[in-house]
């Protein structure tokens, strides 16, 4: 099973950025998209129905030709050791936050 979400570029040649999750791929719905892959020396031009499938981990800025371009972001779920392993590496930095403290004793937590 895959997840898949639309998105619509306000601004013609205005990029937006991310970083590139496991099993994401881009496909161009309408407009032409530029992306650039960091680490890759070559831009990528994206036709209508052309899809990518990006890098883990990387930093990924695209933008579109024209206005109104519009993209789909597909992502397969990480394999089930992944999301355990992400999540106790979250569940343990939320531990070492709550318990590290400054000179002055506690200092108050602002989560946003």
């Amino acid at each position: 099973m895959r997840e898949l979400r639309t998105f619509e570029l306000d601004e013609p040649g205005r990029p937006v950025s991310w970083r590139a999750g496991y099993g994401q791929t881009v496909c161009a719905v309408t407009g032409k998209l530029w992306l650039t892959v960091e680490g890759n020396p070559n831009d990528i031009w994206l036709e209508p129905g052309a899809e990518l499938a990006l890098p883990e981990g990387y930093r990924v800025w695209l933008s579109g030709d024209g206005a109104g371009a519009r993209f789909t972001l597909a992502q397969v779920p990480a394999p089930w050791s992944l999301r355990r392993l992400s999540g106790w590496l979250r569940a343990m930095r939320h531990r070492v936050e709550e318990h590290s403290t400054d000179a002055f004793g506690e200092c108050p937590r602002i989560w946003a």
